[in-house]
């Protein structure tokens, strides 16, 4: 067996096995997800394209809409996971701000003077 082969027998195996089972009927699962990101594009405080934040946030909706199927550590975790990269995100952009703010130099701060 050739290596696309391999790959897609294994993609097999696993949408019509276990996560089939995790997940639910993946065309509900997937209208659910397009569901969740819909409500979320259309209500966004800034227009425009998708942001890193959007993204991370909508990986997380993701995982919402599996829990919508059967609830999961798993899925649980990784919403917490991105809830934090989306937190990290924010941060860097609020730095970033403050450094453009200040023509291009950093905050001053009491370790930095």
């Amino acid at each position: 067996m050739d290596v696309k082969s391999e790959l897609l027998a294994e993609a097999e195996s696993l949408v019509t096995g276990p996560r089939a089972n995790d997940y639910g009927d993946a065309a509900i699962n997937h209208l659910r997800i397009a569901d969740l990101w819909n409500v979320w594009i259309a209500n966004r405080a800034v227009p425009g394209p998708i942001s890193a934040y959007d993204a991370a946030m909508m990986m997380a909706l993701v995982k919402f809409a599996r829990c919508q199927h059967r609830p999961a550590t798993e899925s649980h975790i990784d919403i917490a996971g991105y809830a934090a990269v989306a937190e990290d995100i924010c941060q860097t952009l609020i730095d970033i701000k403050k450094e453009e703010e200040n023509g291009g130099k950093e905050e001053p701060t009491m370790e930095n003077g």
